[in-house]
């Protein structure tokens, strides 16, 4: 019995050390990522205006997609904290070392973040408000899924732009509110 429990325990801590560095999820930071239906490649700059040091090409692997955390953003440009590349492309070489980008800057133009898939009436669904603060008057409210452009970041919040019946709505989104996973449709939490 002492064997198999120290096995197990072997084991368990071969699993746990093989999942080390491999987190998905980035709570501390708003998480943005690049459409797959985009053509251009991602310039990453040494810093605001700076030099271009990379260029990540568009990936072509199905259901493949860049995901951002963001730390900062000043006029337009947003600074990376890590970049991933999910989910069925786990061996892509940036996810070696998800940092290597770190405190470089990217253009906002191209990063989208999504809301859930709802289906729900527009007065129980996703609030965009109007300053990134819960007491502020509401922009729009949508009970249905949204992708929308980040335009940039205030803490953990996000002020993006959509299109609702030819109208371009802006608004800042909570981080609660905020999926920057494409592949799938992030679970709603009710305030």
């Amino acid at each position: 019995m002492r064997k198999l429990l120290l096995i197990l325990i072997i084991l368990n801590s071969m699993i746990l050390a093989a999942q080390e560095g491999s987190e998905v999820f980035f709570y501390d930071f708003v998480e943005c990522y690049y459409s797959d239906k985009e053509t251009e490649p991602i310039l990453i700059y040494e810093n605001l205006n700076g030099e271009v040091i990379e260029e990540l090409k568009p990936l072509t692997e199905l259901n493949c997609w860049y995901k951002f955390s963001i730390s900062e953003s000043k006029d337009g440009w947003l600074k990376i904290e890590n970049i991933t590349v999910l989910p069925s492309c786990s061996k892509n070489e940036l996810n070696k070392n998800i940092e290597l980008f770190k405190g470089k800057w990217i253009l906002a133009s191209t990063m989208k973040i999504n809301i859930a898939d709802l289906d729900v009436e527009p007065k129980n669904g996703v609030k965009f408000y109007k300053r990134p603060d819960l007491t502020s008057d509401i922009a729009y409210q949508s009970g249905k899924f949204l992708e929308t452009e980040l335009i940039e970041i205030n803490g953990l919040w996000a002020k993006v732009s959509f299109l609702v019946n030819g109208n371009r709505i802006i608004g800042w989104l909570q981080r609660k509110d905020q999926c920057a996973y494409p592949w799938t449709s992030c679970p709603y939490q009710a305030d």
